[in-house]
């Protein structure tokens, strides 16, 4: 483990183009979180899925103290210098996590970007991912990056990818899914219901008249309701619409700690 530390140290202190890419699997666990079991299973899963949706799905894991540049600038050198990416453009997702002080980053390149929005991202870590993470539950939170990336991928395959829109747009499915048939029934239930009444209520308020009339012994004022008319404000927001936001080097994705 301390000649493997030692490679790795050299390996991004070099040029990227300087080391060869094929050394290295799509789960390095070198923080020694994960047990031998888990990681092969891990791999085994990733491989699986990138050959499946031809799109790299990488884990890295560090246990040194990461400089000033911080996760995002160490994920994006890590991904370039392992030589990471499917096909001629490279396409691939990585999740990095230096556990000295508990960073993060998650970055997309090449087609990663179309299936791995800047909405998805956000879904995947904080939905999924990061309460994990909180109860360093590592094995489990890599598990559940593996199952949404490839959710993900699969969504974006089929010309649907993950974002604001087509996640309103299952909710909607999922919403006609359930409710229709309950409306359905609903219906049906109200029918036979009003065939067992035998009672209807009357239209004339004669029958509601004792005989000889009524007489009005008091009158009050009852305030019974007031309108109110209220108008939105609207503010600018930093991430009204969906896509993915690319930076200079071609990536994107988002970083911070856990």
């Amino acid at each position: 483990m301390i000649v493997f530390l030692l490679i790795l140290s050299l390996v991004l202190v070099l040029s990227p183009a300087a080391f060869a890419a094929d050394d290295w699997e799509l789960v390095e666990d070198l923080a020694g979180i994960l047990t031998r079991e888990q990681r092969d299973a891990l791999q085994a899963r990733a491989e699986a899925i990138s050959a499946r949706h031809r799109c790299d799905v990488i884990i890295v894991t560090l246990g040194e103290m990461i400089d000033d540049d911080g996760a995002y600038e160490w994920a994006r050198y890590i991904y370039t210098a392992f030589g990471y990416g499917y096909g001629s453009d490279r396409s691939g997702v990585l999740f990095f996590l230096s556990m000295a002080e508990r960073d993060f980053a998650l970055v997309a390149y090449g087609y990663g970007h179309t299936a791995f929005t800047d909405y998805g991202k956000d879904v995947m870590l904080d939905d999924h991912i990061l309460p994990l993470l909180r109860e360093n539950k590592y094995y489990e939170a890599f598990s559940a990056y593996l199952d949404v990336a490839d959710d993900f991928l699969a969504m974006a395959r089929d010309g649907t990818p993950f974002d604001r829109d087509s996640s309103g747009s299952l909710v909607v499915k999922l919403a006609i899914t359930i409710l229709v048939p309950l409306l359905v029934a609903l219906i049906i239930c109200s029918m036979w219901k009003k065939q067992m009444k035998t009672a209807v209520a009357a239209r004339a308020a004669a029958n509601y008249i004792p005989p000889g009339g009524f007489n009005i012994t008091g009158q009050k004022d009852m305030f019974m309701y007031k309108t109110t008319d209220r108008k939105k404000i609207e503010t600018q927001q930093s991430k009204s619409g969906g896509g993915t936001t690319v930076d200079s080097k071609g990536f994107s994705g988002r970083s911070g700690k856990f």
